[in-house]
């Protein structure tokens, strides 16, 4: 409604100024164009506000982006299509009149500046820094309160592999959707790379809660006794098959959509994983500690290479034919 009519106000002004009776039709118009902006500005707090109080209990099984999150950056990337949206919502602002966004200096930080230029700024405004920097704080804030409310709701999750998994893709979402749209110039340089390390964090949380304990104890020190290292090498085998068991499983049904994380996420399981597995291997490939081993090494290096690159992640029905296959096969030790 607002850019309709700031459209046609030229022109009805040039219509009705003709006129000394129609100059109250004219000022009424011109009064209703500030409304609209005014209302524009508190309808956007509001929308970030109802974000905050969303209380949705469902969660994607596979931890994929929430349906929150792509409905929150939509409507970021409709807002910003708008012309001018920053002076028409923040446009008359001053430091006196930040109740549309709250506290503009405090979420001026966490949009990337800090709140001495935020101030800065707020005492001009001609140039449309004070409106660009408030409605940049509106922003930081819509998405921080976002970023509250999944972290909540992740919490729900009894899988805190999979919680972990969840927040990265949203905060992924959030992170590449700013990078490829207007916001990147509102929240600046500093903002973004917060986020990645945001995204960062979380793989990192996924990582070790799902491999880091299997990786610790294929590194774990043998004891001298022969004895004793043949019962250790027997359960150590059977935990590495269940583990694996159980992440194939799993994670099998559970989604990266960005595939360059995926990949990413996935290279770094490999790089871990593998070079440890394979060390394992080759350290106790003379120790006779089974008359049996197909029941205890049930995986080869490239058995586990495989699942990683083909299953985890790709939100697939879990096969347990494949799974016994794998179980069945030995490979090349090493």
């Amino acid at each position: 409604m607002h850019r309709h009519l700031a459209a046609s106000l030229p022109a009805l002004d040039a219509m009705l100024r003709a006129s000394s009776s129609t100059a109250p039709l004219l000022g009424a118009l011109q009064a209703l164009l500030r409304a609209t902006a005014s209302a524009a500005a508190v309808l956007f707090a509001e929308y970030a506000e109802g974000v905050c109080r969303d209380g949705a209990k469902v969660l994607p099984m596979d931890g994929t982006v929430h349906p929150l999150t792509a409905q929150v950056l939509s409507y970021l990337k409709r807002l910003l299509g708008y012309d001018n949206a920053a002076q028409v919502m923040y446009g008359h602002i001053s430091e006196q009149d930040d109740n549309y966004i709250g506290d503009v200096s405090a979420w001026a930080a966490a949009a990337g500046g800090s709140g001495e230029q935020q101030r800065k700024s707020s005492s001009g405004g001609k140039d449309g820094s004070a409106a660009r920097h408030a409605l940049s704080a509106g922003i930081a804030r819509l998405l921080m309160q976002l970023q509250d409310n999944l972290e909540a709701k992740s919490r729900a999750y009894k899988n805190e592999a999979i919680a972990a998994l969840f927040m990265m893709n949203n905060v992924h979402y959030v992170q590449w959707s700013v990078e490829s749209s207007a916001a990147l110039g509102l929240l600046g340089v500093e903002w973004l790379e917060r986020h990645k390390d945001m995204v960062e964090d979380w793989g990192a949380r996924y990582h070790d809660i799902t491999w880091m304990p299997i990786i610790n104890m294929l590194k774990a020190e043998p004891p001298s006794d022969v004895s004793r290292l043949k019962v250790m090498l027997k359960e150590m085998f059977a935990a590495f098959n269940a583990s694996i068991d159980r992440i194939y499983t799993h994670q099998s049904g559970w989604t990266i959509p960005d595939h360059m994380l995926r990949a990413a996420v996935k290279r770094v399981i490999k790089d871990d994983l593998l070079e440890t597995y394979q060390a394992f291997m080759r350290r106790y490939a003379d120790v006779e500690f089974t008359s049996n081993p197909a029941k205890y090494i049930k995986y080869a290096v490239s058995d586990v290479a495989s699942i990683i690159d083909d299953d985890l992640f790709e939100t697939k029905a879990v096969s347990m034919s494949k799974l016994s296959l794998a179980r069945e096969k030995l490979g090349a030790i090493g």
